[in-house]
This record gives C-alpha cells, structure tokens and sequence, in this order.
C-alpha cells in the first residue's frame, strides 16, 4: 500500500485526523468560552494534531458571547502540545494504525516524525494485504461449497434412471465443467494461502527489526 504523500494529507483531511483521534467537540459552551485557559486548549490542540484552524471554531463559537481567544496562548500551547504530538514514537504509532497525518509538525520535528510514521504506515500496508487475503481466502471457500453443492447434484442427475444417452453426455459434459471451476477455485485458494503467510512472515521480520 503506498504512503500518502503528508503534505497533500495535510490538504484533505486534517480535520478527518482531529475526529478520528479524539472525537472532541467543535464547540464551546458560554461557561468553557468565559472561563477558558486558552493555552491548555491550545495544547490540547496541538497533542491531538490538530491545525491551527481550529482556533477559528472557538472563535466563532465564543463570538456568541463576546468572548475573543487570547491567540497568543492558544498557540504557544499548541506548539508545547505539538512537541509531544510529533515525537517519532507517535508517528510510528499513527502511521502503524492508519491514520492520515495533517502536516502540522514544524520543520525541526517533522523529519524524524515522518520516517517514523512511514515505518508503521509500511507494517499496516502489509496488515491490510494479510486482511485482504484472508477475506480472499473465504471468498472463495464460500464459492467452493456452492461448487461442491452443485458438483454432488451434477452426479446425482448423471446417474438418475431414465436418462438418454444424449442427456447423459451433456451432464458429463457440464459435470466436468463444474470440476474444472472446482480446480481453479482450489489453486486459488492455495495461492491466497501461500501469499498471506509469506505476507505474515515479511510483517514479523519487520516489526522484529524495528524492535
């Protein structure tokens, strides 16, 4: 699986990022607005890796109210709050898990961060092809059965009294047919198998060496 190129990711799902890590809120309450301690909400935006945009949802939430963001809290927080966020760690933990990455990282921070990221974003790209055979795999185990269902009603009809000879020959010939799908669903099957588990080991001999 490709990795996202970060800086497009930073484009078109930033906002997708901040939902999926946290879930929090877009809006604040008249009380959070009146009594908000505007560094550790920016910090709290900066740990989850959120952009600075979001300092336009409290604003225009507290406007309601006549409450302006002291801006400049709010983004000396975020900053501490993303000196946690962009520690390789966590980029290796994002990138292991899926997750897209906004670009928010400053410069200082943001290279070590991405090689990270992309490490784990590497071991879930081989995860996803593991999942991916493995619903293969039953796929066709399920197109099997029905196979073998219609195989065994194949020669129950060949073998059946009062069937001509012209009859017969066409059952065989669809008979055989339906075993010739048998074959190729069973190479299939083995294939999917063999790719799953040298995925599996590639995956293992990965994640040992990063250990």
């Amino acid at each position: 699986m490709p990795m996202p190129d970060p800086r497009r990711a930073a484009l078109i799902a930033a906002a997708a990022f901040a939902l999926v890590l946290q879930g929090c809120a877009s809006s604040m309450s008249k009380n959070e607005c009146l009594t908000a301690d505007w560094y550790s909400i920016g910090y709290e935006s900066g740990i989850r890796g959120q952009n600075e945009a979001k300092i336009s949802e409290h604003r225009k939430a507290c406007a309601e109210y006549g409450v302006t963001p002291n801006l400049a809290r709010y983004l000396e927080g975020r900053e501490a709050g993303l000196q946690k966020f962009c520690e390789p760690r966590n980029g290796y933990r994002l990138g292991r898990a899926g997750r897209s990455y906004g670009g928010v990282c400053p410069a200082s921070l943001e290279h070590d961060f991405l090689q990270s990221y992309r490490a784990g974003w590497e071991l879930y790209g081989m995860e996803q092809n593991i999942n991916r055979l493995g619903r293969r795999v039953k796929a066709k185990q399920a197109e099997l059965r029905q196979l073998n269902r219609a195989v065994a009603d194949k020669q129950a009809e060949l073998i059946a009294p009062g069937k001509t000879p012209s009859q017969r020959a066409l059952l065989l010939t669809e008979l055989l047919d339906l075993q010739e799908q048998q074959d190729r669903i069973q190479h299939d099957i083995r294939h999917a198998r063999v790719q799953r588990e040298s995925e599996r080991a590639r995956l293992a001999s990965a994640e040992r060496a990063l250990r």
